[in-house]
């Protein structure tokens, strides 16, 4: 990696099923540190869920992913970060929480990836309810990682463990 002594915050980012957890799960299995996916955490806890309020859900993922975003001391792989809630936000309920002015998302980040999506399948805490959606969702996030001033770098389709080897060279 570039410098052992700085600390990256690598995201691994783009719309439901591009192999995001499982990348980041070869990853951490390699021994680096990963974030896991604090959405799905927090719709697996059963308090919040899209359904009873997309506003204080997202607000909530908003609120835990900042914190675990602070609290990185090292290069820390991130299954998507704070600002992709502002994608979903948008495709959900048309508007973004005032939660999410309150916090600088410029310069936040080191390094993006955007990976390439497989088709939708769907496992029970996803809340896309079909293909097209999962893909506008991921240009959505795509488009909102530009307008904060990154550069994502594309992820093509690939087995895991290239996936894996592809993002480490890019950051060497």
């Amino acid at each position: 990696m570039k410098d052992k002594n700085k600390r990256l915050r690598v995201v691994l980012a783009g719309g439901p099923c591009c192999g995001k957890s499982t990348t980041i799960n070869e990853l951490k299995q390699r021994g680096y540190n990963t974030l896991e996916e604090t959405a799905r955490i927090v719709i697996e806890e059963g308090i919040f869920h899209p359904s009873r309020g997309a506003g204080e859900f997202q607000e909530e993922i908003l609120r835990r992913q900042i914190l675990k975003e602070e609290q990185i001391k090292e290069t820390t792989f991130l299954d998507r970060s704070a600002l992709e809630g502002m994608a979903y936000s948008l495709l959900i309920m048309n508007k973004i929480p005032k939660a999410f002015f309150n916090y600088n998302f410029h310069n936040k980040y080191d390094l993006v990836f955007l990976l390439d999506r497989f088709p939708l399948k769907t496992d029970g805490v996803r809340v896309e309810s079909s293909d097209e959606e999962a893909q506008k969702i991921h240009n959505m996030i795509s488009q909102t990682y530009l307008l904060y001033g990154y550069s994502p770098i594309r992820v093509p389709i690939m087995p895991i463990r290239e996936r894996a080897d592809y993002i480490l060279e890019k950051i060497k």
